[in-house]
């Protein structure tokens, strides 16, 4: 006969202490962490421990605080916790300003006080993190206490950081796989990134033309998850006068061309000043050009010795090796003189 193997009941997350066996690349579940504020001021009377009572939540992934009791935190799931105040409080130079943590109403855990601050300016007190082990229940509060001699409020200054008190369990939850740091530094990207990996490219490692910082966006809905962070914009600028008498799209005596590193999203810059020198009063147009192909072409009446100047940006997908083009063409016997010329790409995500 065979023995039946009968599966064990499932362990009780809050009482079973959990071992992370290595890191499955899968986002685990929320850890359990709260942070709430209060947004007025709270009296705190003279020589007397006084609970803070909040009254908006930052976050709670696990319903650790509720309005029906404003001043707790309370622990849903066991385990080692970081707990952590901010408080200030109002001008006034008279006696001590000490917050304390208790544990259950009576085990106090931690305690800071100081002297009111000289020339009766605010009073903040340090943010005061202690770590401590909590069981399923177990709920604590930040109380204060001052000797001003009368009445004095703990201040809240708009959603400012001035009346918060939080916490958030230690370990026990698989994180995210990590990521080399600092970024890698190559003429291309990561072939396997994790979400958040960061990563600078450039198109030579030994005297770079551009660097560009990218963060992988794991969760986006684009094809092209790395995201531009920051960096300095590809460019092909002529600075010198070049006329053109071409009716249609060609380089002037000095091309202007950019190959494009990697396909995605790309913000595309021309700009250029402009005059009609010879000929009969005409228009000149100053063309975008993909490879061979004609793509965009942006026109402008002119006059004979009046200078112009044209500036045009595009949002465009462009696809690596592809050569783009700045190029020009003028109105039939007409002669336009171009200078400052300026050309540019800046990616805004890639693949």
């Amino acid at each position: 006969m065979t023995d039946l193997l009968v599966p064990l009941a499932s362990p009780n997350p809050a009482t079973t202490d959990w071992i992370p066996l290595g890191n499955t690349g899968a986002v685990p579940t929320t850890q359990p962490s709260v942070r709430v504020w209060r947004s007025t001021n709270q009296s705190i009377p003279n020589a007397s421990g006084t609970n803070v009572s909040f009254d908006t939540k930052r976050w709670d992934t696990a319903n650790m605080w509720s309005a029906g009791q404003p001043t707790r935190l309370t622990c849903q799931v066991a385990g080692k916790y970081v707990v952590v105040s901010h408080l200030r409080f109002a001008p006034n130079a008279t006696g001590v300003r000490q917050v304390n943590f208790n544990v259950n109403g009576s085990v106090l855990i931690a305690r800071s006080t100081l002297n009111a601050t000289a020339g009766g300016a605010q009073t903040d007190m340090p943010p005061m993190p202690v770590v401590w082990d909590f069981n399923v229940g177990d709920y604590v509060e930040v109380s204060v206490y001052q000797t001003s001699g009368g009445p004095l409020n703990l201040e809240a200054v708009g959603s400012s950081s001035d009346i918060e008190f939080e916490m958030s369990l230690l370990g026990g939850q698989q994180g995210p796989p990590g990521f080399a740091s600092p970024p890698t530094y190559a003429t291309t990207l990561p072939a396997s990134p994790v979400d958040g990996q960061e990563a600078i490219l450039v198109d030579s490692v030994m005297n770079p033309a551009y660097t560009w910082r990218f963060r992988y966006n794991a969760g986006s809905t684009s094809a092209y998850k790395w995201e531009f962070v920051g960096g300095n914009p590809v460019t092909a600028d002529v600075v010198t006068q070049e006329n053109c008498t071409s009716t249609s799209a060609a380089d002037l005596a000095t091309p202007q061309a950019i190959t494009i590193p990697r396909t995605g999203g790309y913000s595309v810059r021309m700009s250029a000043v402009a005059a009609q020198i010879a000929g009969s009063a005409g228009a000149f147009n100053i063309d975008l050009v993909q490879n061979a192909t004609l793509i965009l072409s942006a026109p402008c009446n002119q006059t004979v010795n009046w200078w112009a100047t044209v500036a045009m940006g595009y949002g465009l997908v462009l696809n690596a090796g592809d050569v783009w083009r700045m190029r020009y063409h003028v109105s039939p016997s007409c002669t336009v003189a171009f200078q400052l010329r300026t050309f540019s790409i800046l990616p805004q995500r890639v693949s």
